[in-house]
């Protein structure tokens, strides 16, 4: 339902519901029905007027194509490490990862993103860092250098307590190491909040980059250093970028890098209703062509501009966000989660939860966002499939 904007939609895969029920879902935590994965979360839709200067659909097409290989090989890499965690309520009932599902992005998602990382080097002040960052949008090459999460998966966890960390990063390990896989880059994106943990402990970080760096020595390569980010809205996760450059021989040397996310499947069910907000905030669509979601932006940018009621809207929203997603890093599987806001299957952290009643409008409490949003989707959906409605009516 949602499949055209979720990276990975981690809970539909192990028990699908109705989308107003309460099942328990596994790991005993109540969710909304997810769609698998078909595309990649973030889009830049609204920077249309980038898109249509750079006019580089075919190009992009052929990235998507072109970038199959090196997805393929990332899965198999994934598997290899990772399938005897992955849960199943009949057969593996102690896993802590969901199914792993890489992507490539979609033609679409591709042009958009190098429209925003160009756009993004025009409003750099600095000159020195304007020339680094910009590339033709017509180059291949440059396309390749500057995008590196055309390929990716994203790795979503049960929880971050007792000893799941400590599974991912050994098997995490053992993958980089065993396959002489070379990492680039490691962000540990953060709260801002003071004195908050991450996923990862330091000594759990520690092992990761010794791994890294171990891998990157044997290929005459300098050693890097974690980047930590300390993001606006108080996002968790670790994200990798990995040289899937070249693949084993079999697959055709050409070029991709890829990303590969940790995070958990608290967060990523609130990541789902924030990359929304996060879009319409920066001025872009969620979907330009879809009428389908032009309701939730009308309804998100309706509250979060009354600044008349509510002078603070914007920072108190912030703040909310980031409040939000450290409740969801910290929530236990057997937390109750039942949900008396929307009469929904999942509860989010309301308004009223993280201390900001009377702040920020009603409206904008991640549940109603979150039941707005399935409305949408659900229109979407009929769009999407209206010829095979009509063909089952008939």
């Amino acid at each position: 339902m949602i499949s055209n904007i979720s990276f990975l939609n981690f809970k539909s895969q192990l028990n699908p519901i109705n989308n107003n029920s309460s099942k328990v879902l596994n790991f005993n935590i109540k969710a909304p029905k997810l769609a698998p994965l078909a595309q990649d979360t973030i889009s830049f839709t609204g920077l249309s007027e980038y898109k249509a200067a750079f006019n580089n659909i075919e190009i992009c097409k052929r990235l998507h194509e072109n970038a199959q290989p090196a997805n393929q090989y990332l899965q198999s890499v994934l598997d290899k490490y990772f399938s005897q965690d992955v849960y199943d309520e009949n057969n593996n009932p102690n896993g802590i990862i969901a199914p792993i599902q890489a992507r490539v992005k979609s033609p679409e998602s591709i042009e958009e993103k190098v429209s925003d990382k160009i756009s993004s080097a025009f409003r750099q002040t600095n000159e020195s860092k304007f020339y680094r960052k910009i590339f033709s949008p017509h180059s291949e090459k440059g396309i390749k250098e500057n995008i590196r999460d055309i390929s990716g998966a994203r790795i979503v966890v049960t929880e971050a307590q007792g000893n799941v960390m400590d599974r991912v990063v050994d098997n995490l390990c053992r993958m980089i190491r065993h396959e002489n896989l070379v990492i680039e880059e490691i962000e540990n994106h953060i709260s801002p909040e003071e004195g908050s943990a991450s996923y990862f402990t330091d000594a759990q970080l520690k092992k990761i980059e010794d791994a890294v760096n171990d891998v990157r020595s044997d290929n005459g390569l300098e050693g890097i250093d974690f980047k930590i980010d300390k993001t606006k809205t108080g996002y968790m996760a670790l994200h990798l970028s990995v040289d899937t450059r070249y693949a084993p021989k079999f697959y055709k040397n050409q070029g991709f890098w890829s990303e590969l996310q940790i995070i958990g499947s608290d967060v990523e069910l609130l990541k789902e209703i924030e990359d929304f907000c996060y879009k319409l905030k920066k001025g872009m669509s969620i979907h330009s062509a879809d009428i389908a979601y032009k309701p939730f932006e009308e309804m998100f940018l309706n509250a979060y501009n009354d600044t008349e009621n509510y002078p603070d809207v914007k920072e108190a929203f912030r703040q909310y966000t980031i409040k939000a997603y450290l409740a969801q890093k910290d929530r236990l599987p057997s937390d109750d989660v039942k949900d008396d806001t929307t009469n929904w299957a999942y509860r989010y952290p309301t308004i009223k939860d993280c201390g900001f009643e009377g702040k920020i409008p009603p409206i904008l409490d991640f549940n109603i966002l979150a039941r707005i949003k399935r409305d949408c989707d659900d229109l979407h959906n009929v769009e999407v499939n209206s010829e095979k409605i009509m063909s089952n009516i008939n």
